[in-house]
């Protein structure tokens, strides 16, 4: 089984704060259970890396490409929350 690497440059320290507040609350919400499925939470690692101009990077590597596309989708959402604040 291969890897699924998803990169998210976080361009600025306000999208730094909501993507460790939306790790936090997707991470929350898998392991709250609240739906009752028997699904077994993801195997997620992060990475963060700095580009040359000081930018962060993160790295999130799933072993499932459901979870990584449910993470992508959960974090555009909460972007768009973000900007429609």
């Amino acid at each position: 089984m291969n890897d699924v690497v998803v990169d998210l440059d976080l361009g600025t320290p306000e999208e730094q704060a909501l993507w460790e507040m939306a790790i936090d609350f997707f991470v929350g919400m898998l392991d709250s259970d609240e739906n009752g499925s028997e699904l077994d939470a993801p195997d997620m690692m992060v990475h963060t890396t700095f580009k040359p101009n000081g930018r962060i990077c993160k790295q999130l590597i799933f072993q499932d490409r459901t979870w990584a596309d449910a993470f992508l989708d959960f974090w555009e959402e909460q972007k768009l929350q973000a900007t429609a604040a």
